[in-house]
């Protein structure tokens, strides 16, 4: 099986522009036009951009919760405003420069250039994180990267049905059915960045092959891969994080089930990921025992692991 990667040089979108058109046109350009069988893996900041989901931090009112925020974070209370605004809640936040003060990290893990990566990390010395649509986001997904100064970007309120919209778009100027993958940068918890897939169409998200024979010809415990997301990660690989100038791959020799829908039928449900946390704790307890629960409170306040 030969897989390959092809990245999209396109020019600088702008809201109001023909994204299918762009797409079509950068992948003609990279690999001789689409074919049958490619998938297309998009970044959601270029969507965003399209469509105009931009917000200038000069027009922005912060509330009082943001300015209590940014009172304890020193984030800018602009900003946090817009990343409230996008989220149905905050999560937690993560302490950077008190990582990095403690040497739970190092600029050089972050970076070739420690004295660039200081100075930002004094500029955001707390990422916060939030749930959006019943997924994890840093800051909501607010973005200032790659823009203008003083703009920013948020995600697509729905990216099933951006993919969804784009793989039209790309149909009527083909006729081909490409399945659309929206991706987004999302920190780990080695406090690195990888890409996952945040909406998608035209292609199922798992593989759904828990309980297949392995090569064994036992049943496997697995199997159900998250499809999108492993596409995510590979497209990285060519996008970059920078200036690299590649917001979208096309992904050929992969092989997919097609779908006629998107991601939202493998995320679980705001109500439903709270009854997983709750489900969790008390088979946890009940298997472990409370001193299992004890023990965990204690090592990570202690920041001892077992």
């Amino acid at each position: 099986m030969k897989i390959e990667l092809f990245g999209l040089p396109m020019p600088e979108v702008r809201p109001g522009d023909d994204l299918g058109a762009l797409l079509v046109e950068g992948a003609r350009r990279a690999c001789g036009g689409l074919q049958a069988g490619d998938v297309l893996v998009v970044t959601s900041k270029i969507v965003s951009k399209a469509r105009g989901y931009l917000v200038e931090l000069r027009d922005v009112r912060p509330s009082a919760a943001a300015r209590r925020l940014s009172a304890r974070t020193g984030l800018e209370a602009r900003f946090l405003e817009v990343v409230l605004g996008q989220s149905d809640a905050v999560l937690m936040v993560l302490p950077l420069a008190e990582f990095v003060r403690q040497g739970v990290v190092t600029p050089a893990q972050l970076g070739s250039d420690t004295l660039a990566v200081q100075r930002l990390i004094e500029r955001f010395p707390y990422e916060v994180f939030t749930l959006r649509g019943g997924d994890v986001y840093s800051s909501a997904g607010v973005d200032a990267s790659n823009h203008p100064e003083g703009q920013v970007s948020y995600p697509p309120p729905d990216p099933d049905e951006e993919a969804r919209r784009l793989a039209g778009e790309v149909r009527r100027i083909t006729g081909l059915h490409v399945p659309v993958v929206i991706t987004d940068t999302e920190y780990t918890l080695g406090l690195g960045t990888q890409d996952v897939a945040r909406g998608s169409y035209g292609i199922k998200p798992a593989a759904g092959k828990f309980g297949a024979p392995d090569r064994m010809g036992k049943p496997k415990f697995g199997g159900a891969d998250l499809v999108t997301h492993e596409l995510a990660s590979a497209a990285a690989l060519v996008m970059g994080q920078t200036a690299e100038g590649f917001p979208a791959v096309v992904v050929r020799g992969v092989p997919y089930e097609p779908f006629d829908g998107g991601m939202a039928a493998w995320r679980p449900a705001p109500e439903q990921a709270g009854r997983i946390a709750r489900l969790t704790l008390r088979y946890s307890v009940r298997v472990l025992g409370w001193r299992w629960l004890l023990g965990l409170a204690r090592a990570v306040l202690s920041g001892r692991h077992r």
